[in-house]
C-alpha cells in the first residue's frame, strides 16, 4: 500500500505542479493581454491627436485658400467696377459727340433739302421768296 500512496503522492505532486505552471501561465498570459490593452488604448489616442493635428491642418489650409479666393473675386469685382467706368465714359462721350455732329450737319441736311424741294416749287413762288431762298443763312 506504501507503493499506491508514494505512487498517488508522486502523481499529486505532479499534478501540483501543473497547477502552479498553469497559474504562473495565466498570470503572464493576464499581464501580456493588459499590456496590449494599455497599448491598443495608446494607440487609439495618438491617432485621434493625429487625426485632429490633420484635420486642423486642413482647415487652416482651406480658410488660407478661401481668402486667396475671396481676395481674388474682390480685385475681379474692382476690375469690373472700372471697366464699366470706362465703358460709360466711352458712352458718355460718343453720345456727346454724336449730339454735337448732329447740331453740325443737320442744319446742313435741312437747308439742302429745302433747297431742292424749293427748286421743284419755283415757278409758283414769288421772286422776293426766290431771293431769300438763295441766300446762305449766313448771309441773311
Amino acid at each position: 500500500m506504501d507503493s499506491g500512496i508514494s505512487g498517488v503522492r508522486n502523481l499529486l505532486f505532479v499534478v501540483m505542479a501543473l497547477v502552479i505552471v498553469a497559474i504562473l501561465s495565466n498570470f503572464w498570459v493576464a499581464s501580456q493581454l493588459d499590456r496590449s490593452t494599455q497599448e491598443l488604448a495608446s494607440l487609439r489616442l495618438l491617432m485621434q491627436k493625429q487625426m485632429m493635428g490633420t484635420a486642423l491642418t486642413q482647415a487652416e489650409e482651406l480658410q488660407k485658400r478661401m481668402d486667396a479666393l475671396n481676395q481674388s473675386a474682390a480685385g475681379i469685382d474692382g476690375k469690373m467696377k472700372q471697366a464699366q467706368e470706362e465703358m460709360d465714359a466711352h458712352l458718355k462721350k460718343a453720345q456727346d459727340d454724336f449730339v454735337a455732329r448732329m447740331n453740325v450737319e443737320l442744319p446742313r441736311m435741312m437747308d439742302n433739302y429745302v433747297k431742292s424741294r424749293a427748286k421743284g416749287l419755283q415757278p409758283s413762288i414769288p421772286q422776293e421768296i426766290k431771293e431769300k431762298l438763295g441766300q446762305t443763312p449766313r448771309q441773311r
